[in-house]
């Protein structure tokens, strides 16, 4: 049996239809950028989100980047984040002329540790960007406090838990800004790259619009600031807008197998994923950790079985990161969890057949 890490095909054929429509409509009318269908998904994942402002743009990278841009971050100030996620959470800081401060992980669910953020703010701290990582929400009460605190703004990263909620709050809502990735292999994915930023403060919004446009405000080639070129097209758009409708039921399927993983992994020497029983972990990956991390994994290879690691080298450890002055050992638990992580798949279109099989293959491996 052969298992990708994510099966997009199966995902195409419940939406090729409307998705080919939409596409055959924006071809034959030639409204190719920022039409309704870039309107109609913006209007939809405000109001799933639960904030007044949402603004598409050409991918997740940007969306940060179009965060720390409006929120007026530039060179020699300092963001505060986490060394245990996607390359581009750091990069965005670095890009606007920023440094990346980075804070050690908490060891259970491997998100930035709320405890360690104050010992790090200095009079150059402009803002705090944490990572709902794996589609897990963070502890965004404890953050947002420490940012009301010291008067520094929370920037999300949801790029990888769009429909996540804790007590009637959803990932995106709890901050000031926030980033979404429609990379295809999300939770919503599209049919090429994608983002969008959403925020609570509707002048911060109308800053993005402008920001991703070349700063340029209502009248045509008037530029207010320096922005950037960031809009989705539209044939982007309405794929994205196909897949929308099953977008929470494919969360809660994600969050069955992880269920079932967890059921039938349990006993086995793996420290695998806390879940609550609610939607504060859509599971965008199912990861857990073990000792013999690079043993287990080239075992499923052999057995046909995709397998990921997220993430290999934390970001202070990175070559472009160095001059920041970040040695091994400096954030530990970070190191140990990319060290030891590792993700099977989770994707809502698995079968029964192909869970067993994983399952199967897993304790095979501890038995031997």
């Amino acid at each position: 049996m052969n298992i990708p890490p994510i099966n997009l095909k199966a995902q195409y054929k419940k939406v090729k239809k409307e998705m080919l429509k939409s596409i055959h409509e924006i071809l034959d009318e030639q409204k190719l950028i920022l039409g309704k269908y870039c309107t109609e998904l913006e209007t939809a994942i405000a109001g799933f989100s639960g904030v007044p402002c949402a603004v598409s743009c050409a991918n997740g990278t940007d969306a940060l980047i179009l965060c720390l841009m409006a929120l007026g971050i530039k060179s020699g100030d300092e963001v505060i984040t986490t060394p245990f996620t996607f390359f581009s959470t750091a990069s965005s800081i670095a890009l606007v002329g920023a440094t990346p401060v980075f804070v050690d992980i908490e060891p259970e669910n491997m998100h930035i540790n709320p405890a360690l953020i104050e010992g790090v703010i200095t009079p150059k701290t402009k803002a705090i960007i944490i990572v709902h990582l794996f589609g897990k929400l963070c502890e965004m009460e404890q953050i947002c406090a420490i940012g009301k605190k010291h008067g520094i703004p929370i920037v999300e990263d949801m790029a990888q838990s769009l429909g996540a909620s804790q007590n009637g709050k959803m990932s995106g809502s709890f901050g000031d800004i926030a980033a979404i990735s429609f990379y295809p292999t999300k939770n919503l994915g599209g049919i090429g790259e994608g983002g969008m930023v959403l925020s609570n403060d509707t002048a911060l919004g109308e800053k993005v619009k402008k920001l991703r446009v070349h700063g340029m405000g209502s009248i045509p080639y008037h530029h207010e600031m320096l922005g950037l070129n960031s809009r989705l097209d539209e044939i982007k758009a309405c794929a994205l807008v196909a897949k929308f409708p099953y977008l929470e039921l494919w969360n809660r399927k994600r969050i069955e197998n992880a269920q079932y993983y967890n059921r039938k992994l349990k006993g086995l020497p793996l420290k695998l994923p806390v879940l609550k029983g609610d939607l504060s972990h859509i599971i965008h990956q199912y990861v857990f950790r073990l000792e013999r991390r690079d043993e287990l994994l080239n075992f499923l290879k052999e057995k046909g079985i995709a397998t990921g690691i997220y993430y290999p080298v934390p970001l202070h450890l990175q070559d472009c990161f160095l001059h920041l002055g970040y040695k091994k050992g400096d954030l530990p638990v970070a190191e140990e969890a990319a060290r030891t992580s590792l993700a099977i798949p989770a994707y809502p279109e698995l079968t029964k057949a192909e869970k067993d099989y994983i399952v199967a293959a897993i304790k095979e491996f501890f038995a031997r």
